[in-house]
């Protein structure tokens, strides 16, 4: 497992940016089996593979533009970008029968909208539990995932805590009081959502939120407002709920194509042990840990997050490899 040194470049240079043009993205909406959802994607195509970005379950598809921001100014663009607002989250509803929200059917709705989209193969970004999702597209589609890339991937501390909270709390004990908390929220129903705006109201949203970060205190006010505005207390316990009985090992054993994983060195969610047992379930992955950084790398430390998932030197060995091909 690589250790990067990240101290020398800037914390959290970019914010979140909410106009898709800044980022050469078009909006749209795709109706599917679990409702409306948005999608951004790159104004030009360039391949059939969709480089697909599904975000966490405190995030939209502005999670993101950090990311993409920092490859632009690498000079090293992503192409053929399919950010999803996933059901449940950001400017998709979700279904209104909302038992129909589990991982099968949010990974069926999201490699829907990829092939709706003229795609044929992916190469997926994925944070929290959007690289859960990844993880599991790679081991139910081998044959269309060219490779998986992911950032503090929801996995054996989380999944054993959700299955056994009180026996498995010195997991990830944030992760767990999140869970209970937001339990209590969703039963509030709008009342559990006013007490959201209150502690925004009153300034200790920056307080709320620091668990997910290295230094809360340094993230660009855009990212906090963001994720208040993406509190969704019961899409949250439902993607939660929706891992109950996944054995990842047994799963995560098929998968062929190329594995990056990365977490922050104080990332609270994702404890270093989950980085290391990716190696007995997927022992060709390639790990790296950030230094000082949280929960959040690609918008703590896009830069390096995009070198440690292989995107700075990857695409371009692809390109070169083509370029000979075309001689």
């Amino acid at each position: 497992m690589t250790d990067l040194d990240a101290t020398a470049p800037p914390y959290a240079p970019f914010g979140l940016d909410t106009d898709p043009a800044c980022s050469g993205l078009v909006p749209s909406t795709v109706e599917t089996e679990l409702g409306p959802v948005r999608v951004h994607q790159s104004a030009t195509r360039s391949g059939s593979t969709a480089t697909l970005l599904l975000h966490g379950a405190a995030g939209s598809w502005t999670t993101w533009t950090p990311l993409l921001a920092a490859a632009r100014a690498a000079g090293e663009p992503l192409t053929d970008v399919v950010t999803i607002d996933l059901p449940g989250w950001g400017d998709s509803p979700g279904p209104r029968i909302r038992s129909r929200l589990t991982l099968d059917s949010l990974a069926d709705v999201v490699w829907r909208i990829v092939t709706l989209l003229g795609y044929s193969r992916a190469d997926i970004i994925g944070h929290s539990l959007g690289a859960f999702i990844a993880l599991h597209l790679a081991a139910t589609r081998p044959a269309q995932v060219d490779a998986v890339r992911l950032v503090s991937a929801t996995s054996f501390s989380v999944l054993a805590s959700v299955e056994h909270p009180v026996r498995s709390f010195g997991a990830v004990p944030g992760f767990t009081l999140l869970l209970g908390v937001f339990r209590l929220l969703r039963m509030g129903g709008d009342r559990g959502a006013g007490l959201v705006r209150a502690v925004r109201r009153i300034g200790l949203l920056r307080v709320a939120v620091s668990p997910l970060f290295r230094h809360p205190l340094r993230v660009p006010r855009s990212v906090v407002d963001a994720l208040a505005d993406e509190v969704r207390p019961d899409s949250f316990v439902r993607a939660a709920e929706a891992t109950r009985a996944y054995d990842p090992r047994r799963r995560w054993a098929s998968i062929r194509c190329p594995v990056w994983a990365v977490r922050g060195d104080a990332d609270s969610f994702v404890p270093s042990r989950d980085l290391t047992g990716l190696l007995r379930a997927i022992p060709r992955a390639t790990l790296a840990e950030i230094g000082d950084c949280g929960h959040f790398a690609h918008v703590e430390r896009p830069r390096e997050t995009l070198e440690a998932l292989g995107l700075m030197t990857w695409r371009s060995s692809v390109a070169r490899n083509d370029e000979a091909a075309a001689r």
